[in-house]
């Protein structure tokens, strides 16, 4: 939809002008997670072997190294934890978020779009035509319940239901995996509480994304 912005573009178009970039971009994590091998930045970050120094006696608390204790492994971890994950990772969560704005008002403008060239279509209809859509549309609104009748823009509520819900995720499961570590690089050390969240929801990332996908059918 955001794609052909102002001509639609078939499956067939997107996957054959935009595919090559889609597959060249994601190959960019793959070349970030091999940058660390050559460069010895796995090691133990806590709660898991990730991006970090080693011993982690060998930095101070600013995330400098200390001259007394030279790192054997993993030099300059602190920095490349942000060059490598959490600065490309909360690029990606921005532009998801935008681009979920984006599509959730195209949705909804398109749906308002179709809603005013069926009532114009009606307009234009002979009289006898219009009495005998007034006189079918009161028997069915008679047959639905009022829930039903009072529904506006169903597409576009339900489009915006699933966007929160993918773009929360993200947030849901990165927020406190960056304060934890941001409070490592500012202070020297984890607060708890930040730890607790992180080791617990980072982990839940599949699980959450599957309730998100079996949340509803998709109606983008």
């Amino acid at each position: 939809l955001l794609l052909g912005k102002n001509k639609p573009l078939s499956e067939e178009a997107i996957a054959s002008k935009y595919e090559k970039y889609m597959h060249a971009f994601a190959m960019i994590p793959v070349l970030f997670a091999v940058m660390g091998l050559p460069l010895t930045l796995y090691n133990n970050a806590d709660l898991w072997c990730w991006i970090a120094a080693y011993p982690p006696t060998c930095k101070n608390k600013d995330g400098t190294h200390g001259p007394d204790w030279p790192c054997e492994r993993g030099e300059n971890a602190w920095l490349f934890r942000w060059i490598i994950f959490f600065g490309p990772l909360w690029f990606v969560i921005i532009a998801i978020t935008i681009i979920m704005i984006m599509l959730t008002r195209d949705v909804r403008r398109e749906e308002k779009q179709a809603i005013a060239i069926q009532q114009q279509t009606r307009l234009r209809r002979p009289s006898f035509e219009m009495v005998e859509d007034v006189r079918r549309e009161q028997h069915m609104q008679n047959s639905i319940p009022p829930r039903a009748q009072s529904a506006r823009l169903e597409r576009s509520k339900q489009m915006f239901h699933q966007a929160v819900f993918y773009v929360g995720v993200f947030y849901i499961t990165y927020v406190f995996a960056t304060l934890n570590r941001l409070a490592q690089l500012i202070e020297g050390d984890s607060v708890y509480a930040f730890m607790l969240l992180h080791s617990f929801l980072t982990p839940m990332q599949g699980f959450l994304n599957a309730l998100v996908y079996r949340h509803g059918p998709c109606v983008a």
